[in-house]
């Protein structure tokens, strides 16, 4: 493995709260090598577009990093001036949403959006930003690119505006793509146009890419490596087909059995009891101890360390 393109050294990640801050994710650390995927996975609330948003400094005003670094390139994101920020988001790093409805201005083109981006990082004319957005939409599979450009979003289906949207991620050739859960709004057919498109960028582009997701089996068809977050912290990680096989969290053990197989029988959805642990009142321990089918009191009492175990690490007192 090469050296990280993206490291993120103990990120913490704090709302603030009436009666001071109130930490949300708590340590993360893991990287992402040149042309690596890697799929970030969990319940909502585990952190997991927080922790993108940090690294894109997207937090807004309720929130901010409180620790930790984001390393991108041998430069510390989290120490970047806003000015420079503004140079690597669309440029070096792109974000692609999961609600591509909300993520498109109503009442710009599609053209308009798509050579906005690319005039506000390359020095280009007008007709030369143009050809760009056209080869941009050409390549996620938008056919008529030309004639499309001229077109509003809500004249483009909910497939084609992730579409257009990643036309933007990529107008520039950034090195990172993050998706955040770009097929959540999809119904299932183009939930997999898309995941191959993805693919299909990685591989043209050498892109590397960090995919957001609720759905294990989804990532694993595409990722090289999967992190799974619970309660703010990494719980486990290592390579996509050890995870998708062998489990040896029981977190990510029970998130897998939740997801229904499309080969073998047809049976009752397994469900994780409980709920996750809410914000302000993480328990002492693992913050999935009361969840767990198999805690021991000192699930309970510590938070185990994130441990190296051959090609993983795994967060658990007690791993599979």
């Amino acid at each position: 493995m090469s050296a990280p393109l993206l490291r993120i050294e103990e990120l913490r990640v704090a709302f603030r709260g009436t009666g001071g801050l109130i930490e949300a994710v708590r340590g993360v650390d893991f990287g992402v090598a040149p042309g690596e995927v890697v799929g970030i996975v969990g319940e909502s609330g585990s952190g997991k577009s927080l922790s993108m948003l940090a690294v894109m400094r997207l937090l807004g005003a309720t929130a901010r990093a409180t620790g930790g670094r984001v390393i991108f390139d041998g430069e510390d994101l989290l120490a970047a001036t806003e000015a420079r920020m503004r140079e690597i988001r669309g440029r070096d790093i792109a974000m692609v949403f999961q609600d591509p409805q909300s993520s498109l201005n109503p009442a710009l083109t599609i053209g308009r959006q798509v050579t906005d981006v690319v005039r506000a990082h390359r020095r280009v004319s007008a007709s030369e930003a143009r050809r760009i957005a056209v080869e941009a939409l050409e390549r996620v599979g938008i056919s008529e690119a030309g004639r499309r450009l001229d077109a509003y979003p809500h004249e483009f289906s909910g497939g084609m505006r992730q579409r257009a949207l990643i036309a933007m991620a990529i107008a520039c050739r950034p090195r990172l793509l993050i998706a955040d859960e770009p097929t959540t709004a999809l119904d299932v057919t183009v939930q997999a146009q898309i995941v191959e498109l993805i693919a299909e960028l990685r591989r043209d582009l050498g892109l590397a890419v960090i995919f957001i997701s609720h759905n294990l089996h989804l990532v694993a068809e595409i990722v090289d490596r999967v992190v799974v977050m619970y309660g703010g912290k990494v719980v486990e990680d290592g390579p996509a087909a050890d995870i998708e096989l062998a489990a040896r969290h029981p977190y990510t053990r029970l998130l897998r059995a939740c997801v229904p197989s499309l080969h073998g029988p047809l049976g009752p959805l397994a469900a994780i009891e409980g709920a996750p642990p809410r914000l302000g009142r993480m328990p002492a321990g693992c913050p999935f101890a009361p969840r767990c089918p198999q805690a021991a009191d000192a699930c309970e009492r510590e938070m185990p360390p994130l441990a190296t175990d051959g090609a993983r690490r795994i967060a658990c007192w007690r791993p599979q």
